[in-house]
């Protein structure tokens, strides 16, 4: 046999055997689909492997490490093969796969499990170790981010592996960190200043307000803003900037108070370091407390309140203040017309301890006292001081202790030598004391917990004396009188607050608070003394009133969770209970917070709330203005607490590079809202006050929008408010019953800021507002009445209903020019300011005097007899205007 036939018959064999294995492996691939039917119960591994061996001809191979958790149990019907193993081993650890007539059982590999850590800190300023609050913190791979606390501190919560974040500020170079993510790791960032911000103002740094974050009606204030905004005799003011916002008022022509979306003054909840203010104002209410040289940020919410605030209706004002420089020493000198202000910061012990440090006093008193006649001297100034000590234990403990004095003085002392000996004597005081301690300590990288101590104290002295010597031939009369009348309130307060993060997709805030009242509504003491010819008399007292003290215990608790839901939905959701205990009377609320954010594209996002707020003091007032006779009071058992709810809508748009668009929407209601009744007063007297007040129902609605350029050298804002406030009492109550406008209706708020930086040497801004009047409830005509039996004419003034008198519209132009120069050791700015700069006479105050005109005689009738009414016209209004163009200089030096 040739090689050549032996070739051939390998080939032959070759093809004999592929064919043989074609049509075996067909046969098995007709098995495998082989329709089958059976029933098998409780049955093991090997049982049930058995069993399908027997039915259909395959081979299984296993190993021992292949094991079931569960028998099996199987009603089959027509199913083939790959089914049944589908559906045996579907909950089990056990994966196949068929090869021929063979079908190998494997263990399952399982998947490894995605490990997570958490990476926390603090981010600081580089240079003074200042916490930066709101800084944003953005992990590139994962699209997951955070911002800081109010404390300057972040959780986030990451897969293993290769981590990138990205840290960002206003004013700061953003920092990019890469790390190995493996275990919990601790990451505390140093922010570097921007030294291209010289060229280019940032103004816009929202957090917790604007595009990216869950809440409404929530907008940052920027320190820079606060400190370039135009104001009366050059005094930088946080609340007159507050005023600019949408939806927010001053009230009074010129004054520093907030009246917010149809809420009066008393609504708002102002917290310095989380803790509340009771009085912030100057000069009676045309100056607030807070200097901007010692606030780290301000930030106003109208609506969305979160949940961890709580006790007034209608806006909450959160102003935190700076540390103190851990590194080196420096400081702010500024002197104006009114007033100077110094401010020092620096290290105790560096990087472990700083303190801060702000005074201001004003000097009207010592500038006009050369002017005033020797025997009347008048005398008023202000003052404030600011002192906080930051102390670093370690990175998870930090202590800080905040002390705060602000007070108003006033004296008056006139006196005479001849032709008798008289002196007369009169002081006014007012002010607050706060006094808190906050310890931050970190459990672990998801738990962060601050815990706050705090006294509060605001009173009112009033002291006055007089005396008088006549000397006659025979004998000498001496006459002596003293009073005094003090009011106040005094708090003792202890919150705790947590900071949970969880998971990366939500962030949990819990906490708890005890605030302690004592409410001295207002004790006076007179009394006289007595001397005629040597012999004393005895000390007579009179007119002694003396309200007992009134304790009230509050206790509040918060929960609240801020999600996604997806990647477009984020939705805030919280719970706020409080209960309040005074005078053996006990009120509970229960004040759900609800808020969603829904992105519909990079540049537009929609949101849309719900928040329910309860209150349980009041402030008594008689005037339009500030005053410190002011009383507050708690709620008793026959005045409840006032009670909101708020709705609100909004639509953000950031797609024009540098600008931010809103519009927000909103409708509110009240309950128990309190007004006077017909002809009382509260001037400084609260005896009886529950039965001069009514309570009733309230409503406000508004429309707000606002654009914003927030990048360039040309910065600044337009803010638009359309919104109508009112008020309505049960029948036969004030006004009958009939709904009123509240006393601060404004149809129509605008204001128009703007900011222009020419270059690092002169800066401008200008502000200007225009605002249609308030209401009043004032006599616009009079009647002349005639009564049976009386032979004289009664005038007696004639009011349509409350509030009836509408005030004119209110305008004005704010100018500032800053002149910047560096020195040798710091920057000296001399700043040229215009207020009220065309000397628009916008009114302070409103009365009405005389009467004018004729008018005509009405015969009337009256149990028989008979009697004319006479209108002899209108009623002459006075307009008052006390803020006309006023012009001032200020040198500041940073050093």
């Amino acid at each position: 046999m040739d090689k050549t036939q032996l070739s051939l018959r390998h080939v032959e064999g070759l093809i004999l055997t592929c064919g043989i294995l074609f049509f075996s492996l067909q046969i098995h691939a007709q098995k495998a689909d082989t329709k089958l039917s059976f029933s098998i119960r409780n049955a093991s591994l090997e049982e049930f492997v058995k069993y399908l061996e027997n039915s259909t001809g395959f081979s299984f191979i296993y190993g021992e490490e292949v094991k079931i958790n569960h028998r099996i149990t199987l009603e089959v019907q027509q199913k083939n093969i790959r089914e049944i193993l589908d559906r045996a081993f579907a909950n089990e650890p056990v994966s196949y796969q068929i090869a021929g007539r063979h079908i190998l059982l494997q263990k399952k590999k399982q998947k490894p499990v995605s490990r997570k850590f958490t990476i926390s800190g603090y981010v600081t300023d580089g240079t003074s170790s200042e916490t930066l609050i709101g800084a944003n913190i953005l992990e590139s791979r994962q699209k997951q981010g955070t911002t800081t606390n109010p404390y300057g501190f972040y959780s986030i919560t990451l897969p293993a592996g290769e981590t990138e974040l990205s840290f960002s500020y206003l004013g700061y170079e953003t920092q990019h960190h890469t790390l190995a993510l493996n275990k919990d790791t601790v990451l505390n960032v140093l922010m570097q200043d921007n030294n291209q911000l010289e060229e280019v103002v940032i103004v816009s740094d929202k957090t917790e307000a604007g595009i990216a974050a869950t809440q409404m009606g929530a907008v940052d204030i920027p320190m820079a803003q606060i400190k370039n905004t135009p104001s009366v005799l050059g005094e930088a003011d946080v609340m007159k900037t507050i005023q600019l916002m949408p939806g927010v008022q001053a009230g009074v022509e010129g004054s520093a108070g907030l009246y917010v979306r149809g809420g009066g003054p008393d609504q708002n909840l102002i917290l310095l370091d989380g803790v509340p203010v009771y009085n912030v104002d100057h000069l009676f209410g045309f100056f607030s407390v807070f200097t901007p040289e010692a606030v780290k940020k301000v930030t106003l919410f109208k609506s969305s309140f979160p949940a961890r605030f709580g006790g007034r209706l209608s806006s909450v004002v959160d102003i935190r203040s700076n540390d103190g420089d851990m590194k080196r020493y420096h400081g702010t000198l500024s002197i104006g017309l009114l007033s100077s202000k110094l401010q020092l910061e620096g290290p105790i012990i560096k990087d472990k301890t700083s303190f801060n440090l702000s005074a201001r006093r004003s000097y009207i008193d010592l500038i006009a006292k050369p002017f005033m006649p020797k025997n009347d001297k008048t005398g008023y100034y202000f003052y404030d001081v600011n002192a906080k000590i930051n102390h670093k234990f370690s990175d998870r403990s930090r202590l800080f202790l905040n002390f705060y004095n602000g007070k108003d003085k006033y004296s008056f002392k006139y006196s005479e030598s001849a032709p008798y000996s008289y002196e007369d004597k009169m002081s006014l005081d007012w002010g607050n004391i706060i006094a808190s301690a906050r310890w931050n300590y970190i459990f672990n990288q998801k738990l962060f917990s601050n815990t706050t101590v705090a006294y509060n104290k605001y009173l009112m002295n009033a002291n006055s004396s007089s005396y008088s010597k006549t000397d006659n031939i025979d004998k000498t009369s001496e006459n002596r009188y003293q009073s005094n009348y003090h009011s106040g309130i005094r708090d003792w307060s202890y919150q705790i607050d947590f900071d949970y993060h969880p998971v990366p997709a939500h962030h949990i805030k819990f906490g708890a608070g005890y605030l302690r009242h004592n409410f001295h509504p207002e004790v006076t003491t007179s009394k006289i003394l007595e001397k005629e010819g040597g012999i004393i008399g005895q000390d007579t007292a009179y007119n002694s009133t003396s309200n007992s003290t009134v304790r009230a215990h509050e206790i509040s608790a918060y929960i609240e969770d801020n999600f996604d839901i997806g990647s477009r939905l984020r939705l805030n959701v919280g719970l706020h209970l409080s209960t309040f205990h005074v005078q053996k009377k006990s009120y509970f609320s229960v004040q759900p917070r609800v808020s969603a954010r829904y992105q519909a594209s990079k540049s537009i996002a929609l949101k849309a709330s719900y928040t329910k707020m309860s209150q349980y003091i009041h402030l008594l007032s008689s005037t339009p203005i500030s005053m410190p006779t002011d009383l507050w009071v708690p709620v008793t058992s026959t005045v409840k607490p006032m009670q909101a709810h708020q709705y609100s809508l909004g639509s953000y748009y950031t797609g024009l590079p540098g600008w931010e668009f809103s519009i927000e929407g909103y409708y509110k209601q009240m309950r128990n809202v309190l007004e006077y009744k017909e002809g009382v007063t509260f001037f400084g007297s609260s005896s009886g006050w529950e039965n001069k007040v009514e309570m009733g129902k309230g409503r406000s609605m508004g429309v707000e929008f606002m654009a914003q350029k927030t990048t360039g050298k040309t910065t600044g804002w337009i803010a638009y408010t359309l919104a109508k406030s009112d008020r309505i009492f049960a029948p036969g109550g004030i006004n009958n019953g009939i709904r009123f406008p509240y006393k601060y209706d404004r149809r129509h708020n605008l204001s128009l800021v703007v900011n222009h930086k020419f270059n690092n040497r002169i800066d401008i801004g200008a502000s200007w507002i225009f605002a249609t009047g308030g209401a009043a409830t004032l006599a616009e005509e009079v009647t002349a009445v005639l009564r049976p039996g009386e032979d004289f004419v009664r005038q007696e003034d004639y009011i349509e209903h409350r509030n009836n008198y509408r005030l004119p519209a209110s305008h004005r132009l704010n100018i500032g020019v800053n002149f910047n120069k560096k020195t040798k050791h710091g920057v000296r700015t001399w700043n040229i300011s215009l207020y009220n700069a065309y000397n628009a006479m916008n009114p302070t105050l409103v009365y009405s005097g005389g009467s004018s005109g004729y008018g005509t005689y009405v015969k009337n009738q009256e149990d028989g007899k008979i009697y004319y009414q006479y209108i002899p016209g209108k009623r002459k209004i006075t307009k008052l205007t006390i803020l006309p163009c006023i012009p001032s200089i200020t040198y500041t030096y940073k050093f």
